[in-house]
């Protein structure tokens, strides 16, 4: 088991990272300076607390849960497990798609209304430990706030959000979860496009070093993170039912079509399906 730095220390890492400091956070998040610097000092933050310092950080409340080592509430919690499948299609195709149907494919799942959490009989495939090191810090936040909980399907979104530039296999995702492997800069960076935090933020939260060459400005990435983010409160057949919008969104690839000019995503009865670049 690897070591993890209290919530505290991680806090004020952070804001260094930042440039800001406790009075700066105070105003922003609306707690308190002395309990900030009770916090900082070593405190466990109570939930209120960390909601207020995820709004002031511009971060999630159950992604801060997990950085500070909180169980996150069955509130905040997906609303039901294991949709990594029809997730990974999804993100898939709004990878592929333009911005403006990017856009109408989040609004269709904001429209989706709110259902009550469904909770199998069966425990969910949950591979990581929420003490094991900065590696397992981000796994968690991706498959278990993320709702993927297959290594798998995990891997292929990080694959696809990142354009290729963080592929590796399922098994590097369990060893990162159980301290075996180092968490590297270059994945560092895969994370924080999915998970859509800034790198130097993550490399603040972590301890890790950032990469040296950052990931490029990619705005059909950052639509897919925030809309991943937005598909965790669905149930199964909601999420089922955006993949079947989604994949109405995509047209028949003209034959001899330019790859400059489209992207494809399946290839259907000997015909390309997707989407024109524009």
């Amino acid at each position: 088991m690897v070591d993890r730095p209290g919530f505290g220390a991680v806090l004020a890492r952070l804001l260094k990272a930042r440039q800001a400091d406790i009075a700066w956070l105070a105003s922003a998040s609306g707690v308190p300076e002395g309990e900030l610097r009770s916090i900082t000092n070593g405190r466990v933050p109570s939930l209120v607390q960390l909601q207020g310092l995820a709004a002031g950080l511009g971060l999630h409340t159950a992604d801060l849960c997990v950085i500070a080592g909180v169980p996150v509430p069955e509130s905040l919690q997906p609303c039901e497990l294991a949709t990594g499948s029809e997730l990974e299609s999804i993100i898939e195709i709004a990878m592929a798609l333009p911005c403006d149907q990017r856009a109408r494919l989040r609004e269709v799942v904001e429209q989706l209304p709110q259902l009550p959490a469904v909770r199998a009989d069966d425990r969910p495939r949950a591979f990581f430990e929420r003490d094991s090191g900065p590696g397992s810090m981000l796994v968690t936040m991706l498959c278990a706030n993320r709702n993927l909980h297959s290594p798998v399907e995990a891997v292929h979104v990080l694959a696809r959000v990142t354009r290729g530039r963080m592929y590796v296999a399922a098994s590097v995702l369990r060893s990162l979860t159980a301290g075996r492997t180092a968490l590297r800069p270059a994945w560092l960076a895969g994370f924080a496009t999915v998970l859509g935090v800034p790198v130097a933020d993550l490399a603040a939260i972590t301890g890790i070093a950032p990469p040296e060459q950052l990931p490029p400005n990619d705005p059909a990435a950052t639509d897919a993170a925030e809309l991943l983010w937005a598909c965790r409160r669905l149930t199964t057949s909601q999420v089922e039912q955006v993949h079947r919008q989604a994949d109405a969104m995509l047209v028949e690839v003209p034959s001899g079509a330019c790859d400059k000019h489209w992207n494809r995503v399946f290839k259907r009865d000997g015909r390309w399906w997707g989407a024109p670049r524009r």
